[in-house]
């Protein structure tokens, strides 16, 4: 077969495609790789960060161990043969949660031995979870955050060896069985490591400790809060029955008296003495008590606080919480107001002390709750933002309330968020928007109703109505159990201009 001419300007044009595409490849490539070297840095910073445990996760930093990692592993624990990676993995970490890493630790060999349940205390989990960690902290030169918990610590000397260990600017230490401490005193692990860091960890602005019952342990953290100079963030969990203890931590909190700005106590007996420490916390903007105890304050307490944020969540047979508020939210500053109960002086308290509140959470409402929950709302006349969950209504009750609640809502409110975030009980449930909107004279701009609910074409109907009334809508979260009004929506986003915000977000929105 005589060989086939192509004429020049055909070769010229051939040879232009072939280098054009060879050009968008190279691009492509580039591309590729800028992306993975932004990329990978940011997914493997904090890879426990999330309650999933994949197990793939645990095989690329199985894939990472030297020599002198495997070494921590016993010799009859085969590991698989797998390829170098791509990436220095573990060089990456910002945030080491040990719990974390010991439960993925448990899924892989529970997927890779086919077992049927996992065994936490195995010596192969146990040994990898070692190594992993040896890994982990020999290469973690962007660690910021540490978190270790109460037992089945490898030895300190894993952490303390670390040249990165002083970076921390957070540490965490959880004993999730306050009461099995001292019956294990024999591991002292999570207790040298205790003692170890204050040599080091200068730059530790958040802590977050739980309680146990052995003092040594908790003189241990007391020494760490005398250690940093510079605690913001201190959050502080006492033991079950408030009884073991506490006096030997919370106390060393004056020492950070003019850097603290946040402060998390639960479980905690609040009295005088601890109020004296906290009103000398000059810059303390953020307070949070949860399942506190108090005690009758004395006149004498001169309260010097400047919150901005304050979360009460007590018993509701406290009788403190008019006090608590009287104390605490008496100051123009406070912004942020989140309470589950209303005695009937608490609205006349809050509308006194706390009244330029911009955004309330309540939750737990019961019915003979909400006229004092109306009373409240009357007063807050600069209110931003309304939160209520986890409400106790009865049936009869629902149309009522909501049909009240349009009616009290302030004027100057933009966001509105009823959810069942905890609890199946619905107290939000068909037409209800009616008995919400019919009355309501808020220009609102966010709708949020997370909690699962069968809407009808009806309901849509009612938020349409109030979008054309007031032209205010502009962010929608429903929780709709069926999938049977894509039309409605649609409508909303493309006639309304009006967001949808996805189902999975409603809790983070």
């Amino acid at each position: 077969m005589p060989p086939v001419l192509i004429p020049t300007e055909c070769l010229l044009m051939i040879f232009q495609n072939i280098a054009n595409d060879i050009q968008c490849l190279h691009s492509c490539i580039l591309v590729s790789r800028s992306w993975c070297r932004n990329a990978i840095p940011y997914l493997w910073a904090r890879p426990f960060s999330t309650a999933s445990k994949e197990a793939k996760l645990i095989k690329t930093y199985i894939s990472c161990l030297e020599d002198e990692d495997k070494l921590l592993i016993e010799e009859d624990i085969i590991l698989p043969n797998l390829p170098t990676p791509f990436f220095d993995y573990a060089s990456y970490l910002t945030e080491f949660k040990y719990n974390r890493l010991k439960s993925a630790v448990e899924l892989w060999v529970k997927i890779k031995d086919q077992l049927s349940t996992s065994s936490p205390n195995s010596p192969k989990v146990f040994g990898i979870t070692r190594a992993l960690c040896n890994l982990l902290m020999r290469k973690c030169s962007r660690l910021e955050s540490l978190s270790i918990i109460s037992k089945n610590m490898p030895d300190y000397t894993i952490f303390s060896q670390s040249p990165y260990l002083s970076r921390i600017n957070k540490f965490s230490c959880l004993f999730f069985d306050e009461c099995s401490y001292r019956i294990k005193e024999s591991n002292n692990n999570t207790l040298d490591l205790l003692k170890f860091l204050p040599t080091v960890c200068k730059d530790i602005t958040a802590l977050d400790f739980r309680q146990c019952d052995s003092t040594a342990v908790n003189k241990a953290m007391k020494d760490i809060i005398f250690a940093i100079p510079n605690l913001q963030d201190f959050k502080y969990y006492g033991p079950n029955d408030m009884i073991y203890r506490e006096e030997i931590i919370l106390p060393a909190l004056k020492y950070q008296t003019k850097s603290l700005s946040s402060l998390f106590l639960c479980r905690v007996f609040i009295n005088d003495h601890i109020f004296d420490i906290l009103s000398e916390c000059v810059n303390l903007e953020s307070l949070k008590f949860l399942d506190c105890r108090c005690s009758t304050f004395g006149s004498s307490l001169k309260s010097k606080f400047r919150l901005k944020k304050l979360h009460l969540e007590t018993s509701r047979s406290s009788s403190n919480i008019v006090t608590l508020i009287q104390t605490l939210g008496n100051n123009s500053t406070l912004q942020y107001l989140y309470l589950n109960v209303l005695k009937n002086a608490a609205p006349r308290s809050i509308s006194i002390g706390c009244s330029n509140i911009v955004e309330f959470h309540f939750s737990e409402l019961e019915y003979n709750e909400s006229n004092n929950l109306f009373n409240l709302l009357d007063h807050l006349n600069f209110l931003e933002k309304l939160t209520l969950t986890d409400m106790v209504l009865k049936e009869g009750e629902i149309d009522q309330f909501y049909n009240s609640l349009g009616s009290h809502l302030p004027l100057s409110l933009k966001y509105l968020n009823i959810g069942q975030l905890f609890k199946l009980k619905r107290s939000f449930s068909t037409d209800k928007f009616q008995h919400l909107f019919e009355n309501c004279k808020s220009s609102l701009e966010t709708i949020i109703i997370n909690q699962p609910v069968e809407y009808n074409d009806s309901d849509f109907d009612y938020i349409i109505d109030y979008i054309k009334k007031t032209n205010s809508l502009r962010f929608l979260g429903l929780n709709c159990l069926g999938n049977t009004h894509r039309h409605k929506f649609k409508e909303l986003r493309e006639v309304y201009n009006v967001f949808i915000i996805p189902k999975y977000d409603l809790g983070n929105w």
